[in-house]
Order: structure tokens, then sequence, then C-alpha cells
């Protein structure tokens, strides 16, 4: 492959050795630079770590931590997640590679059109309302998502471009999309107006644009109406059904509704007061509608939250809360992907793992880019000791949300399943990207200090044993099991033995 190689914002060009980034050339060395394309010109498959210093190290015997070293560097430059490690066997260049020019409409028919909903813009003059806005976008973005030929970014990647100065174009391009879908709302007392548009970032282009105005108990009819137009716009073909499906949607509450747009709200800022608050509004939502799925899914997550956080003196009891609200949100509705998400959550904390995985599959069986979903089943995973397939889950939930906030909690389970398997090196590398991810979160410190005593940095494991404890003073044996549920006895007591090398006294 001579030609220059496209991928996200950057190009690689063979014949002159160089890198683009942004345009501009990028200060990369001869070594990363045969590394990156060695593995760019087979994106997606893997590629041996021997297979790779013959082609960089060619009749000379380097030891392996030279291919390490040259791998973090193209991490730094590209992002941690552009290069997965498959534990004991190589590297794989996941950044989809682009066409040398962009598809025509035509050209894409046949295939699953790709599409991104932004944070709706809030206009209504009060901060108060931008859940809101961001309950008509989420409820947007699920509707789509309900068709399996639409692929759909995960939410928590779109949303990262909440008052973004970037292209719409330039947008399309990070998230690797085809469509954008941007819009605002303004809500004054009972009277409502969204405004939308369908952006077409191949063609740089509005391909469709609308506004609506109507009054508030009209929201589900206008949701509906956007994300029915939107996908018949995309693709004319499929426009009846879509339809059908927009008028065949359950009867919803408007008032539940609003209850629990707030609860979400509040559970992603995930502080103690926010939690409580969240589970304060559901319990509301639930006297109104009290079987509603994705109310009981969502408070058996609050439960959830506390019970890893170490905010009760009785864990096991906000575990068996949680798993009765996720039993019942499956119960209520077993076509809800989102449910089964939870239920194989809360099945983990308790150790069924098996149970857990098939929960999994069956909320990718319902939803095929529920990130989410597929971080989750790679996480078990890692902790029953079958490394490759964690890998390849976690993977397949980075490609479905590339700017997920939630991206180091997928990272910290890559360092998992490396360190399952007796990769250490590789267990800081991506313990050390999960912190920086997530500088608050404590559970990546505690980890990062397990990881580096395994491989023999006592004093960086005690650096890293401190600062889990700055930010979680207490942390006993009993917390750590829920979120640890190792498949294997002898792989929890080989990572407790790490942390108490690093210094824990849990």
């Amino acid at each position: 492959m001579s030609a220059s190689i496209r991928f996200g914002h950057c190009e690689l060009q063979p014949h002159e050795r160089r890198l683009l980034i942004h345009g501009e050339p990028a200060v990369l060395g001869a070594r990363a630079f045969d590394v990156l394309l060695a593995l760019a010109q087979r994106a997606g498959e893997l590629v041996a770590k021997n297979e790779l210093m013959d082609i960089v190290w060619p009749d000379v015997v380097v030891e392996e931590n030279n291919l390490q070293v040259q791998i973090s560097t193209l991490r730094k430059l590209l992002g941690p997640e552009a290069i997965a490690t498959i534990p004991g066997r190589g590297y794989r260049f996941t950044v989809r590679i682009q066409e040398e020019a962009p598809p025509t409409v035509e050209a894409t028919a046949g295939a699953r059109p790709s599409i991104a909903v932004l944070p709706f813009a809030n206009l209504s003059g009060d901060s108060e309302q931008e859940y809101f806005a961001d309950g008509l976008a989420e409820d947007i973005i699920a509707s789509l998502a309900r068709s399996s030929w639409l692929f759909v970014i995960a939410r928590n990647s779109s949303f990262t471009y909440r008052q973004s100065n970037l292209s719409f174009g330039a947008i399309c391009r990070e998230l690797g999309v085809r469509y954008l879908v941007a819009g605002s709302v303004r809500r004054a007392g009972d009277k409502l107006r969204v405004s939308a548009e369908l952006v077409d970032g191949a063609r740089g282009e509005t391909a469709w644009a609308d506004r609506f105005d109507r009054s508030l108990t009209d929201l589900f009819s206008v949701q509906d109406e956007i994300s029915s137009t939107i996908a018949g716009t995309i693709e004319p073909v499929f426009l009846r059904r879509e339809e059908t499906r927009a008028v065949n949607h359950e009867a919803r509450d408007i008032q539940h509704w609003d209850l629990l747009m707030r609860a979400r709200w509040n559970f992603w800022r995930s502080t103690a007061p926010n939690n409580l608050e969240a589970r304060r509004l559901l319990e509301q939502a639930l006297k109104i509608k009290p079987n509603d799925s994705a109310s009981l899914a969502l408070l058996s997550f609050t439960y959830m939250a506390d019970a890893w956080r170490g905010r009760s003196d009785d864990p096991e009891k906000l575990i068996r809360h949680a798993n009765y609200y996720a039993m019942e949100a499956v119960r209520n509705d077993d076509h809800d992907s989102y449910a089964h998400f939870t239920l194989g959550t809360a099945l983990s904390c308790i150790n069924k793992l098996e149970a857990a995985m098939a929960e999994q599959r069956r909320a990718l069986d319902l939803y095929p880019n529920f990130a989410a979903a597929a971080g989750e089943l790679g996480r078990l995973l890692a902790f029953s000791a079958r490394a490759d397939e964690a890998m390849v889950e976690l993977q397949r939930a980075i490609q479905c949300s590339p700017s997920d906030p939630h991206l180091s909690l997928w990272m910290r389970s890559q360092a998992l399943a490396c360190f399952v398997c007796g990769e250490y090196e590789q267990a800081v590398n991506h313990a050390m990207e999960a912190v920086a991810k997530r500088p608050d979160w404590f559970f990546n410190y505690y980890l990062l200090a397990a990881c580096q005593a395994a491989a023999g940095h006592l004093e960086r494991a005690r650096e890293a044993m401190e600062e889990g404890r700055r930010t979680m003073p207490v942390y006993n044996m009993l917390t750590l099991k829920i979120g640890h549920p190792f498949a294997d006895p002898a792989h929890l007591d080989k990572f407790v033995n790490a942390l108490r090398i690093a210094g824990w006294e849990g």
C-alpha cells in the first residue's frame, strides 16, 4: 500500500515517511513510523509481536520492551484506543481507515448508514431545564437505535461535543459517522419549540431541517416525528417501516418522563447527593408508572453505585436491592436492552458470571451497538481469564462509543485482562491510561497499584496506593469483592497480594 492512508484527522504518507495530524506534520521517530505503517496497512488484523519486530528491526536482536516503547509513543499521539493489545500475541490497529474519497449517498445504499445525535441546546433561559433538552436528544437516540440497519453512536460519545467549536463536518469525521443531528429546545410554560437539522457530513450540507411548535403534551409525537423523518431522509426505502414504528409507540405520561429525565441527569453526575436525588426522583416516577422498565433499571444502578463506592456499612443489602429492581425491569420488558444490561451488571456483583454474561449478550442481541453492554461483557470475560475474548469486546465498546466519558472503565478492564494472564507491563500501561482518563475514580489508582506491584515497580505501586487512599480512605475486602468478581479464587488472591505489597491494609 503506497498511497496515503487516512484515518480520523490523520494522514499517513508512506513515500514521504510523514504523519499529518490536522494537516500538520507530527514529530515521529523512524521506528515509531515503521510500527504505525505496519499496523495501519493491516488495520483491524492482529499483527504478531515477532512480526512487528522483524519489520522494524530486521536482522537485529532487540528486547521486546523496545517495541512497547514505540507502541506507547503512538498511543500518546493518536489516543490510547487506536492500538489494541492482544495479550501474549501482538497488536491490532483499531481506527477505521477512510476511503480515498467520501462515499456518495448512492454508494452507501444497502450499507448501514451511521449517525450521531448531539445534545440539544437549551434556549429556555433557565439552566435548570438542561435536563429537559438532554432528555429529548436521548429519546431520539433511543428511537433511532431501534433500527437494525442504522448505526447510532452512543450518547456518551456524541454528548462530549456539547458547545463544541468544531464544525459539523469535523465532528462527523472524529466520530466516524456520515450524518449528524443537531437541534435546540425552547420551553415556556406549556409551550414547546423544537428545532432540528440533519447534516450530511460527507457532503457538508444540511439534508433536512424543521421546526416544531407544539403544546408540551405533544412532546412524544414531536420526538417520533423527528426520528422518523431523519431515518426516512437517510434511506427512503425504510420510511414506511419507520413511520409505522413511530405511530405504534406506547402511550407515555409527561410527568413520569420528566421525573425520569431529572433522575438520569442526577445519576450521570456520580456524587453521593446526586445519586440520592436520582433515587428519590425514580421512586416518584415509579408511583406514577410502577412497571416502567427504564425507571426500575436506573434505580437498580443507584444502589450498585453506592455499593461500589463504599457508601454503606452493608453493601450486600444494596446489591440485593439492585438485583431485585434489575430483575423487575427485565420481567416487565424482556425486550429492553438496558434492562438486560442492568441485570447482568447486578448479577456480576454476586459473582454469577455466566448468568451475567448471558444477560450482556442478550442486551447486545437487542441492540448490537450498545457500547456499555460490550464493555461490561469484556470486563466479565477479563475476570473469567478469557483475555482474548475480553479484548475483542472491549474494542467493540470503544468503536461504538469512541469519545465516551466512561472510556476509562474499558481501559481498566483491558488492564485487568492483562493482569490475569500475567502481562503485567501491559497491565500497567492500560491502568495508567485509565487513571489519565478519570483521575477522580479511586478504583483506578488501586488497580494501578496492583499492576505496578505485580510488575515489580514497588515505589510506583506505593505512590498509586497513596493516591487511592487519598481519594477513597476506606476500602475493605467486602467492597473490593463486589467490584472484582474473579472467576478463579487464585486470581483474586493474586490481586489482593499485589495490593498488599503496594501497602493496602484492607
